[in-house]
């Protein structure tokens, strides 16, 4: 039988095997013939609601062309699917709906007979009805669904809590919040459920979020009935305000004017971001926030994250926080199985829910699949899609990075990204500023500067939260604050009061100090941890970390909640409700409270998230460190590293890796402490290699420690130390060197495959830059030769790219040397059809870059303008320097070739003075091969003279021959022969 899921994501199965349906329209004709339960229906009517904007004959034409393809994605069609001149039926399958209604009709009775069908209904609920469809005929029926579920479950919630199965009627209640945010009871059943488990702090937080939910949506608090439950989880004779006070919004219509415009673009198709600037506290989020309320009112789906300048945080955490709160069942049965197990690095959760089948193993360096497989579930359904992110300023390179591909991702999608930063407080290197330029240059990128309020502006804030001030009351708060929002807010919540004589000063740290001074002192230690989290905290853990008791962090909670200190942000976890809040209760703190705080906060983590420990280490090994336990911190970072590393995050790993190695080269000297170090360096090469280039110095400073101490214990240095050397030493042209440490590489690799095919490698690449290319085409043969596909993990985790690869393209260029320009073409293009398989970013640039020089020396300009379209494309997800040089100084000479001589020039004259040129093997000279074709293509003979003469004088040789004919062609007494030199 055929078997149909039609709750959540849909998918059809045969015999237990997921079948593969490409096309949503026959999808959706199968869903709507599985809906009627199999019932014949009539053609007309189908291609009336599947085409509804059609005229009636290119409906019913449409309706045949999708029936054929349906027909030719089922096994067995005439089995399944029976039709006749005037009806179309579905037969012989099962359908999760109609296991659904069944349960929900044996429900009638009493007692255990009623709570068997209900949890059966309930289960069998995996989602709404075809979740993440927009098709007209489905909404009416997926909401009859939905409140069918709800009342189900309001039946069996009270039913299990009865039983006391508190567990099970937690886990519906929450069920049933997840299906109505806005729907009171969940809440109340919820807040019940957790204070009779004993966890009263996460009984609060659900009426912090209900309020929040609320106050948001709706624009209400809740109803007494809420309030009262709430009340009761709280100390007798409390008689504080029982709601948070959310902060108001006054002002800025000319920008919400310009965000709706940039939504309403957005929806024409074209993503776009724009970003709110401006000082600390200018409003910034509160903006962004009443731009997300408006558009959720409309319908569009949002969502936000924010990203914190903590450190220890994994890589991608605002794309994370975007997939999931857009809600799994929306976009999961659009993707492809390859692109969900794409996804399994960011959302553990999807390998659970993906059958056995549709897993596939991850695979390192597939960073450009995990790109491709984020964009599509963001952009999936119909409509605009809002993401908020706040704080970019602080957002991890790899976001930013992703940011840059959705936004340039074809085809396009209408998609408004809007964040907030501040861009006052990033250097001009910062790679936010990189993408700004870059999409502003696509015109896609728009900055919105947010200033001060004005008097009247600051009057009418104060009037929203409760303070009517007459003219001259309302000008000293305007004098006293300088119109700033948060400083207004944060005033007026201290005690500011008209009429009184000054009694703050205007500096927003005494004012924000003057609001955690009334706290109570479980508030102030429960603020003060925290603060020391640095970025949003779970209930969860503050709740472990607290020393007083349940009842008391549940109090505490409350309170600073009360007092809009922290807020919901977002399911069980609490913010800051602005990041100088956190800054100055972190600063209050003693030292010893701040090592104490950290130090809870590591175990409270290690104990909340045992079981996904990978997405936390950074911040334990942070907190461990921070709390003075350096030497456990030390394991903590490797972690993280390696996690990193599996999300394709070469710099953030590079990072971690060298932060510990910081740690460890201050511990006391011992030969433990060398033992430990070396491990360290020995895994630091791979990741700081592809992030910063072989020739960098943070590279050449690690390689030489290590060294160094492997001397010291009397051991040979690893693999991945002698290939990250040589590669060093090639790229100072130092390629004796390179040949004997490749020598040393082979030599340990007779028995290991991996290491002889990267010692090969090396003394490949050295022999061909010396222009020996027989030499080199014999080494880069042995090296493909043992290449084996099942190591290409662990050539990539350790080494950062596939030899297999750029050994055929290196081989590519060598037999154009040798004068075999048919074999030179066959393994450019074998080299560039495996790295596209690959799919490694950096694997794959590293082909397009040498499939390019041989485009340059076979003049075919066609072949090299695609080449170069390609790589400027992937520089957002490929970090290496010299792929960024290359591929400038290819423009520059295309430029020149279409008549743009000066700015070509500039271009390539810019790659060679820039001093990451040195940071791989061969830049330079490749630069000035560039350099040589274009002042021939422009004609100017002395420049190309000049260009040949520095040519000559660097190491490679690859080129000393076109270099040589260059000089005899246009001026053959300026020939001068070049002396052997050390580096040769």
């Amino acid at each position: 039988m055929l078997e149909v899921r039609l709750l959540g994501a849909f998918e059809v199965r045969s015999g237990g095997t997921p079948v593969a349906m490409s096309s949503l329209r026959a999808q959706s004709l199968l869903a709507y013939l599985a809906l009627r339960g199999g019932a014949p229906q009539r053609r007309e009517q189908v291609a009336y609601l599947l085409w509804p904007d059609s005229a009636e004959q290119q409906a019913r034409t449409n309706l045949r062309h999708v029936l054929h393809t349906l027909r030719a994605s089922v096994p067995d069609p005439d089995r399944h699917v029976r039709t006749t001149a005037r009806t179309l039926s579905l037969h012989e399958f099962s359908a999760d709906l109609t296991a659904f209604d069944a349960a929900l009709a044996r429900s009638g009775g009493d007692g255990a007979d009623e709570v068997a069908p209900l949890r059966l209904a309930a289960d069998l609920y995996g989602g709404d009805l075809l979740d993440g469809w927009y098709d007209e005929w489905l909404i009416g029926e997926r909401e009859q669904y939905r409140q069918r579920v709800l009342a189900a479950l309001a039946r069996l919630v009270p039913l299990l809590e009865a039983r006391g199965e508190l567990d099970a009627a937690t886990g519906y209640a929450e069920r049933a919040r997840e299906l109505d945010r806005l729907a009171e009871a969940p809440y109340r059943w919820l807040m019940r459920l957790y204070d009779a488990r004993g966890d009263r702090a996460r009984a609060v937080n659900v009426y912090h979020e209900c309020v929040a939910r609320l106050e948001d949506e709706l624009g209400v608090s809740p109803s007494a009935k809420t309030l009262a439950s709430y009340e009761a989880l709280l100390p007798e004779g409390d008689t504080r305000p029982r709601t948070s006070g959310a902060a108001t919004f006054v002002g800025r219509q000319p920008q919400r004017r310009l965000l709706t415009e940039l939504w309403r673009d957005a929806g024409a198709g074209v993503p776009h971001l724009v970003v709110v600037t401006g000082e600390a506290g200018i409003g910034k989020t509160r903006l962004l926030e009443e731009f997300r309320h408006w558009a959720g009112q409309r319908g569009a789906p949002t969502a936000s994250a924010r990203s914190y300048e903590a450190e220890g945080a994994l890589a991608y955490a605002p794309v994370v926080a975007w997939l999931r709160e857009l809600g799994v069942a929306r976009w999961r049965g659009r993707l492809t199985p390859a692109q969900l197990a794409a996804l399994t690095a960011l959302l553990p959760e999807l390998s659970a829910q993906q059958a056995p089948a549709q897993q596939a193993p991850a695979e390192p360096g597939s960073r450009l699949r995990l790109f491709e497989a984020a964009a599509a579930a963001l952009r999936a359904g119909v409509g605009p899609v809002l993401l908020v992110a706040d704080d970019l300023h602080a957002a991890d390179a790899p976001t930013l990075q992703f940011l840059h591909y959705l936004m340039r991702a074809d085809p396009p999608a209408p998609l408004l990204v809007a964040a907030t930063a501040r861009l006052v407080e990033t250097e001009a290197g910062h790679p936010l500023r990189g993408l700004l330029t870059g999409l502003t240059a696509l015109e896609r990128c728009t900055e919105l500067a947010l200033g001060r309020l004005d008097r009247v502006e600051t009057a009418m804030l104060a009037h929203r939260l409760g303070h009517d001030l007459g003219h001259a009351d309302a000008d000293r708060l305007h004098a006293e604050t300088e119109g700033s929002p948060l400083f207004v807010v944060e005033a007026l919540r201290a005690g500011w009061h008209a009429g009184e004589p000054r009694v703050l000063t205007p500096k927003v740290q005494a004012v924000l100090e003057a609001r955690l001074l009334p706290l109570t002192d479980g508030a102030r230690e429960l603020i003060g941890v925290a603060a020391a989290a640095g970025s949003s905290v779970s209930v969860d853990v503050l709740a472990r970390i607290h020393p007083r008791g349940e009842h008391e962090v549940a109090r505490d909670l409350d309170e600073l909640w009360r007092r809009q200190l922290l807020l919901t942000s977002g399911g069980d976890r609490y913010d800051f409700s602005h990041g100088k809040l956190r800054e100055v209760a972190y600063r209050l703190m003693s030292p010893a409270r701040r090592r104490r705080a950290h130090a809870l906060l590591a175990r409270a983590l290690q104990d909340v998230h045992a079981d996904r420990l990978d997405a936390v280490a950074g911040q334990i090994a942070v907190h461990l460190y921070q709390a003075g336990s350096r030497e456990e911190a030390v394991d903590w970072y490797q972690r993280a590293a390696q996690a990193a590393q599996l999300l394709y995050a070469d710099a953030d790993a590079a990072d971690l890796l060298r932060r510990a190695w910081e740690i460890l080269r201050s511990a006391p000297e011992s030969r433990g402490r060398d033992e430990r170090e070396l491990a360290l360096l020995t895994a630091l090469p791979g990741p700081l290699s592809a992030a910063r280039g072989y020739a960098s110095a943070h590279l050449r400073t690690a390689l030489d420690r290590a060294f160094v101490l492997a001397a010291r214990l009397g051991v040979e240095p690893g693999a991945p130390l002698l290939r990250a050397r040589a590669m060093a030493v090639l790229s100072r042209g130092e390629f004796d060197a390179a040949l004997e440490y490749g020598g040393q590489l082979r030599a340990l690799g007779e028995d290991d495959d991996v290491l002889a095919v990267e010692g090969d490698f090396v003394r490949g690449v050295a022999a061909a830059w010396r222009n020996e290319a027989a030499l080199a085409r014999d080494h880069l043969r042995a090296a493909v030769a043992r290449y084996r596909t099942r190591n290409r993990s662990a050539h990539l985790l350790a080494y950062g790219q596939d030899p297999q690869v750029l050994c055929l393209v290196r081989l590519a260029h060598v037999h154009f040397c040798l004068g075999d320009a048919a074999e030179a073409r066959r393994l450019r293009h074998r080299s560039i059809e495996l790295a596209r398989a690959v799919n490694h970013p950096f694997t794959l640039a590293g082909a397009l870059l040498f499939a390019a020089l041989l485009d340059l020396d076979l003049a075919d300009v066609a072949a090299l303008r695609e080449r170069v379209d390609e790589l400027t494309a992937m520089r957002p997800r490929v970090e290496a320097p010299p792929i960024r040089l290359v591929t400038d100084a290819m423009g520059g000479y295309l430029a020149v070739l279409d008549g743009a001589a000066g700015p070509g020039l500039k271009a390539i004259d810019g790659a060679l003075a820039d001093p990451a040129r040195d940071t791989a093997p061969g830049v330079p000279a490749m630069l000035l091969r560039i350099r040589l074709a274009a002042t021939r293509a422009a004609g100017l003979d002395a420049e190309c003279r000049e260009t040949a003469r520095r040519l000559l004088a660097d190491g490679v040789r690859v080129w000393d021959a076109m270099a040589r004919a260059e000089l005899e062609t246009r001026q053959p007494a300026e020939l001068e022969v070049r002396q052997p030199d050390a580096k040769r």
